[in-house]
């Protein structure tokens, strides 16, 4: 009797690119579902039947529903550094007009996909992935304003004191907060584009210059 051969191995997903149209409708899917419902509350199930998909769909390219936030958070911080990046990188004439140039769209697309990005925030201590993503999508943007603190400190317009990269932190960590709690309505003080703005732009300039009001005057 001729033995039974093993089944073939289950594929492991495929590299996703968040420009397929199964991609699409999944992050849509849990998008939508994250607007009303906790993450931990989630199931694939559910996302498969927002979705109007089959099992095998999206388990092409998905592994679980924590895979589609990475994967999901992971193209709108690359959204956000593409339309960021070039005033953070240009030589700061005006750094205040700057750090609003680069907040300003930033903010835009946080509350934009602020159900996803709160997802990940409020459950990145629990799940391992989440707070690697979290970490990943933000480092960019902390290299970005460890380079420019040190140009500015070498031209003179801010003074030594913190590491560079530690200011850099501590200030993408600022801003995270100041748009997440913005995000939720629950402080009075930051209900307003314009007033998560003002203080974002108001701890970044303190932080890199020692001033809220602008750069070290050399004589």
């Amino acid at each position: 009797m001729k033995p039974t051969a093993a089944p073939p191995p289950r594929r492991r997903p495929r590299a996703h690119t968040g420009d397929q149209a199964v991609e699409k409708a999944i992050f849509a899917a849990t998008e939508k579902l994250l607007a009303t419902t906790p993450l931990h509350e989630i199931s694939v199930a559910q996302i498969i039947a927002e979705a109007e998909l089959s099992r095998a769909s999206f388990y092409h390219y998905f592994s679980s529903k924590h895979d589609v936030v990475t994967a999901l958070m992971t193209t709108i911080f690359e959204d956000m550094f593409a339309e960021t990046h070039t005033e953070l990188e240009a030589e700061w004439t005006d750094p205040a007009a700057a750090l609003r140039a680069s907040l300003r769209p930033a903010m835009e697309l946080w509350f934009e996909h602020r159900a996803v990005i709160s997802a990940v925030l409020e459950n990145q201590h629990a799940v391992p992935d989440l707070a690697k993503v979290w970490s990943a999508v933000s480092e960019p943007f902390r290299q970005t304003l460890t380079t420019q603190i040190e140009q500015q400190r070498t031209a003179g317009r801010a003074g030594s004191g913190l590491a560079a990269p530690v200011i850099a932190a501590m200030l993408i960590s600022a801003a995270e907060r100041i748009f997440y709690v913005g995000s939720t309505g629950t402080d009075p003080k930051l209900r307003t584009a314009a007033q998560r703005l003002d203080a974002t732009v108001a701890i970044c300039m303190a932080a890199i210059y020692g001033d809220p009001r602008g750069p070290v005057v050399t004589s």
